[in-house]
């Protein structure tokens, strides 16, 4: 019989099947007793390492949802070996082959991890964030893993006595068979047990699903705010489809002791729900593989999340900034794909998409109304008033 392996590589959103007895989860430390400290740069809630291979630092970026991979640039570079061969495909549904390679040695610090699988994935992401790669669950699975992003440090152990953790502050981590990807439980209203993985790789605070959202109606866990129609998630090999989403707000999220109230989200067709990096702006993340828990000290205990939202959300397509997502109150100002030419007197009649997606969210800063140039596909253009709401 074959077994299919399904490994999630979150921050390409992309979901990659081998239809063999194939598992990430290979390789490791080999030897007992260790602790390091990683210093780490935080770019707009990702988190960037320099690991050695072949002697040379190389910049990675670090991925909770996701298998260690590297470019095919840098796989060929070092001729590593291939050891399995498969189709990827992202959670927009595009496809792409995906080979995975022997790691015989990658350094983090002072730490040896010696026949690591690797993926090996071309993006646009890599070229924007300049990554070489990706430091995945697969490769601290066997280990503790701290990020205290207050000093800016990243701490692999496997000794639990030298970090301070307290189990009140802990939630059960249960790590996936196929690449060790964390998935922790939060608790929704006091009342609802929610299993979402903890993806380091994605820079927001919650990604849910138009599914999860569904099984949730019974419990009143959530209130919609608006419905709305678009895109606007990049993915390894590109922009989700066009599709309905929902803006919802969850009155109260916990993850151990930490309450998070009014907690906003838009839902997504295909993905997978999702804690993201943003957690880290509210306290200490430590991921103990070794006995399945999550722990979280949080700066303040209670947390409220609510702000307002702008009516749509802007997506960039090739060299262009567009409307990406319309809720209800904007439906007939614009519609999904149209061009931003302008907000107020910045021109954005041509972008670089490296830059939005490093700074896109700095576009607006702390606006709470603009004037947004539109062009349809027409080349009609109009001037539309927005506020936030």
């Amino acid at each position: 019989m074959k077994i299919i392996t399904c490994c999630l590589i979150s921050l390409l959103t992309a979901s990659v099947c081998f239809a063999q007895n194939f598992s990430f989860n290979q390789g490791g430390v080999k030897n007992a007793g260790y602790y390091e400290e990683i210093p780490f740069e935080n770019v707009n809630g990702r988190i960037f390492v320099y690991p050695q291979l072949a002697g040379r630092k190389y910049k990675f970026i670090l991925d909770t949802g996701s298998p260690t991979n590297i470019s095919k640039a840098l796989a060929t570079q070092l001729g590593l070996s291939v050891i399995s061969k498969n189709v990827a495909r992202d959670s927009n549904g595009n496809k792409d082959s995906l080979i995975a390679v022997n790691l015989k040695e990658i350094k983090l610090g002072n730490l040896t991890f010696n026949d690591v699988p690797a993926g090996t994935l071309e993006s646009q992401l890599y070229k924007c964030w300049e990554i070489d790669g990706v430091i995945g669950s697969n490769m601290l699975r066997n280990s503790i893993v701290q990020i205290a992003s207050d000093k800016r440090l990243l701490i692999i152990t496997d000794q639990p006595d030298k970090l301070k953790l307290d189990p009140k502050h802990s939630v059960p981590l249960k790590a996936s068979a196929g690449q060790s990807d964390p998935v922790i439980t939060v608790k929704l209203n006091n009342k609802v047990n929610l299993y979402l993985e903890f993806d380091s790789g994605d820079n927001a605070f919650l990604r849910m699903t138009e599914d999860i959202m569904n099984q949730l109606t019974k419990y009143n866990a959530y209130e919609v705010l608006s419905k709305g129609y678009g895109a606007n998630q990049f993915g390894v090999m590109g922009l989700q489809q066009n599709a309905e989403k929902y803006l919802i707000k969850i009155p109260s999220l916990k993850i151990g002791l930490a309450r998070f109230d009014n907690t906003i989200t838009s839902t997504n067709k295909v993905s997978n729900p999702a804690i993201g990096s943003k957690l880290f702006d509210y306290g200490t993340v430590t991921l103990d593989f070794m006995h399945g828990r999550f722990y979280f000290d949080a700066t303040n205990e209670v947390n409220d999340l609510n702000a307002k939202q702008w009516p749509f959300e802007p997506a960039i397509i090739g060299d262009k900034l567009v409307v990406g997502v319309v809720f209800e109150k904007a439906m007939t100002l614009v519609k999904p794909e149209q061009q931003i030419i302008a907000i107020d007197d910045k021109d954005f009649s041509t972008v670089d998409f490296c830059y939005m997606l490093n700074n896109g969210r700095y576009i607006l800063g702390a606006k709470e109304s603009a004037t947004f140039t539109i062009k349809d596909a027409q080349g009609n253009v109009k001037k539309i008033e927005v506020k936030k709401e």
